[in-house]
């Protein structure tokens, strides 16, 4: 058997070739009143952003732009520009809301109060259109894929109701859940729901179609929210009771290691797989209200996605279009034919895994470009690209070399592992 020496600080990678995840989640400190970002690879916290008083849920706009965070405190929906960090102008609700989701077009939001109320707020303008009653103890919301149909936990009766949406009218009898049901998250298919009990420390499938539950999986001490990834194959379990986050493989029930958050966290949403984006979102005060989602020096400028971790690398994408770049709020639109700026720059870390840098690829629709050294600034050009959004993916290669021995022998031999990190952003064309 062959036996690496020495040990590669990124946890399940030791091969010929090996790439790092770039999932992003945030979760809600309720004690703390904030929102804070998650490197799901290495577990490195953001800075938090104050979000009211008691943040009890959160969701993430379908483009990556704004988290919309339902503070129980302040009975206010509050918006948050991620790009540029930024708080917009609160969204004021009848009652304390207790969930929230977004519908698959990034339009509406339908909020949940455990009082017993609904409300529906258009996102584009930050008005709640209308509220009606719903059982008390209502207490978690997902809404399926198609955007018709809403499902709805009851914490206290132990079953998730079908609503019709817009109208969230009952649409087919309740289905019973494990006990009290304080998070539901649906499977990209939309055909399977997991629903955290609080009181079991479990999460467990609930076959839409049939109204059944499967197999309860073991999900911590007191499981306070569930996000699955966009190809249903993990999800991240927020647990109050222990602090932490925690990774499990849905085919096979298995958990993995918790990353670790000093503190209670109430609810987690994940960043879609395009990243977060400077784009305007849903619009109105869901754009971040007091920033231009950018913190460039001037017009066309944009923060790019949020730094990446990587080892001892922290990794800052930049973007500029000095020719022709316009912005309108918080959304950046570049003219077809001007030319983007992006610079690419890092931070060497003490304390964590030094990486040799190897090469670094900007990819902007079939233009490549390649660099050897860092800080690195390409021009990309936007001609021939149509208008709307595009994307821009920076994967950085490193190099690492590793002492490996045969079990029992002298004999050793150097092997080669390529770790790769990559930053997306989405380009918004005129």
């Amino acid at each position: 058997m062959v036996a690496i020496a020495g040990a590669l600080a990124l946890s399940g990678f030791w091969a010929s070739t090996a790439q790092a995840s770039d999932s992003l989640a945030y979760v809600a400190n309720e004690s703390g009143g904030s929102i804070i970002s998650v490197d799901l690879t290495t577990g490195t916290l953001g800075t938090p952003i104050s979000v009211g008083t008691q943040p009890d849920a959160i969701a993430i706009t379908p483009d990556g732009s704004t988290a919309y965070v339902a503070d129980r405190g302040s009975s206010k929906v509050v918006p948050v520009n991620l790009a540029a960090g930024t708080v917009g102008s609160p969204i004021a609700l009848n009652a304390p809301p207790t969930a929230i989701a977004i519908t698959p077009d990034g339009s509406t939001a339908y909020v949940i109060s455990d009082k017993g109320t609904a409300c529906t707020i258009t996102l584009a303008t930050g008005s709640v259109v209308s509220c009606k009653n719903l059982a008390s103890n209502s207490d978690a919301i997902a809404i399926a894929p198609s955007g018709t149909v809403a499902y709805v936990t009851n914490v206290a009766d132990a079953r998730v109701s079908p609503l019709t949406l817009p109208a969230m009218n009952e649409a087919a009898a309740p289905i019973n859940t494990p006990p009290t049901p304080d998070a539901i998250a649906l499977t990209p298919n939309g055909s399977t729901a997991y629903v955290a009990s609080n009181l079991d420390g479990t999460i467990t499938p609930i076959d839409l179609a049939a109204g059944t539950a499967g197999t309860a999986i073991t999900a911590g001490t007191q499981p306070s929210g569930i996000a699955i990834t966009p190809d249903g194959l993990t999800a991240y379990v927020a647990d109050y009771g222990s602090s932490s986050l925690t990774p499990i493989t849905l085919a096979s029930g298995t958990a993995g290691t918790p990353l670790i958050l000093g503190f209670q966290p109430s609810a987690v949403a994940l960043v879609p797989a395009g990243g977060v984006t400077s784009g305007s979102g849903s619009g109105g005060s869901g754009s971040g209200g007091s920033g231009s989602g950018g913190s460039g020096s001037g017009p066309g400028s944009s923060s790019g996605p949020p730094p990446a971790i990587i080892g001892n690398q922290r990794l800052t994408l930049t973007l500029s279009a000095p020719h022709g770049g316009t912005t309108a709020g918080a959304r950046i639109c570049r003219a077809r034919r001007s030319t983007l700026r992006a610079r690419l720059k890092r931070q060497k870390l003490r304390g964590r895994l030094k990486l040799r840098l190897h090469y670094v690829t900007f990819r902007l629709g079939k233009q490549v470009k390649r660099v050897k050294r860092l800080p690195a600034t390409v021009k990309l050009s936007l001609r021939g690209l149509r208008a709307g959004f595009h994307k821009l993916t920076v994967k950085v290669f490193y190099l690492e070399t590793l002492t490996a021995h045969a079990s029992g022998r002298r004999h050793r031999r150097k092997l080669t592992v390529t770790i790769s990190k990559k930053l997306t952003t989405r380009i918004k064309i005129c």
